[in-house]
């Protein structure tokens, strides 16, 4: 009985930090919307792509259809060294797109955090949008984003929503759940304070406040992010600016795309620990529940569980099996719920904690998954 109160106990303990998100999204500071930037301002697009060559047509036929105008902004394409016809498709896709380009072909993989340094070099505007080959902004997305990012002078990087493309698959019905709640979370952050949980799919930020992107160790977004939280400005989520990607529906390719994700987002979490003895709303609260709830939960998580069926397998072992079984047919027949996208979530972080003396910085393709 006292490994079951323990194993209860140390349950509740790991998901404290998600409570306190829950309540803060029910009933904490919500953000004030802005619209379209009165001003236009001039904007570098730097995309990002590794063997697209399926959809980089379609992904500049998107940019395209953007309500943002066409003479305000450029576009930087990176090709890091595709083994497919991805460089060559994106070369005409975009001479015949009448978007003022630029083209970087790396002679050696880089991955995304030191071709965007590479790119930076290159931009003519002061406002930087970096976002993927692989996914398809919403058409006002840009005018939402730059609109939020103008909105207020302390605010130096914005992130979009991102949001799986429903395609009928469970793993991405399962995504949507997890998405929703990611969003709100970082959606309360940004209205207190700032939020480093940004999206690459679409981030933009100001030059002249965020220079280079830590490009050793950690995602490119959060990395954007926290180097903005170092020189005392604000980083927001903007849930109106709205950017899709496709979720693989097999588990083996989202498995990978998952752990690597999640490893680096760790990753860029603990490499900025100084930042604790900030005094602001972020360092103060976010931050430690942040390295709590991407560290200590699914620890403690996957340890209450494994004690609580020790538990009571000694003790009620009936019971353990009429949990497993509930377990397995809610997981089977109600997949998208908060609690599966919670548990699969854990498993993940778990698995990027376990995978973090592993360098990361190249990534593989994975749209059109099969």
């Amino acid at each position: 009985m006292l490994l079951l109160v323990i194993a209860l106990a140390v349950l509740l303990l790991s998901v404290i930090p998600h409570i306190v998100y829950l309540l803060g999204i029910m009933f904490g500071k919500k953000s004030v919307a802005t619209g379209s930037p009165e001003t236009y301002p001039g904007i570098t697009i730097i995309l990002s792509a590794y063997n697209e060559e399926r959809v980089v047509a379609d992904r500049i036929a998107n940019l395209e259809q953007c309500r943002y105008p066409k003479e305000k902004y450029e576009v930087i394409f990176i090709d890091d060294c595709s083994s497919d016809a991805t460089l060559a498709r994106a070369t005409a896709s975009l001479e015949k797109s009448g978007i003022t380009y630029s083209i970087i072909a790396n002679r050696e993989r880089l991955g995304t955090n030191r071709s965007y340094n590479q790119a930076m070099k290159l931009a003519r505007y002061p406002v930087i949008v970096t976002t993927d080959a692989d996914v398809f902004f919403e058409p006002d997305a840009l005018d939402i984003l730059i609109g939020r990012l103008m909105s207020e002078a302390k605010i130096a990087a914005v992130t979009g929503d991102l949001r799986p493309r429903m395609n009928g698959c469970g793993t991405t019905r399962l995504e949507g759940e997890y998405r929703s709640f990611y969003g709100r979370m970082c959606d309360w952050e940004s209205a207190v304070d700032s939020t480093y949980n940004f999206n690459g799919a679409l981030v933009a930020f100001r030059t002249d406040l965020i220079r280079r992107i830590d490009d050793k160790r950690g995602s490119d977004d959060a990395n954007t992010a926290f180097e903005a939280i170092r020189r005392g400005y604000r980083t927001v989520y903007e849930r109106r600016a709205v950017v899709y990607e496709d979720i693989p529906t097999s588990f083996a390719v989202q498995y990978r795309q998952k752990i690597r994700r999640a490893k680096r987002l760790i990753e860029a979490t603990l490499a900025n620990l100084d930042l604790l003895g900030k005094d602001r709303p972020f360092t103060r609260f976010f931050y430690p529940l942040r390295i709590f709830m991407f560290v200590i939960t699914p620890t403690l998580f996957f340890i209450a569980l494994a004690l609580l069926a020790i538990g009571l397998f000694f003790t009620y072992p009936l019971v353990l099996l009429a949990l497993v079984c509930i377990t397995a047919i809610v997981a089977t027949v109600w997949r998208e719920n908060l609690f599966n996208a919670f548990a699969v979530n854990q498993f993940y972080l778990v698995m990027g904690l376990l995978n973090m003396g592993k360098d990361t910085r190249t990534w593989e393709s994975t749209s059109k998954k099969k």
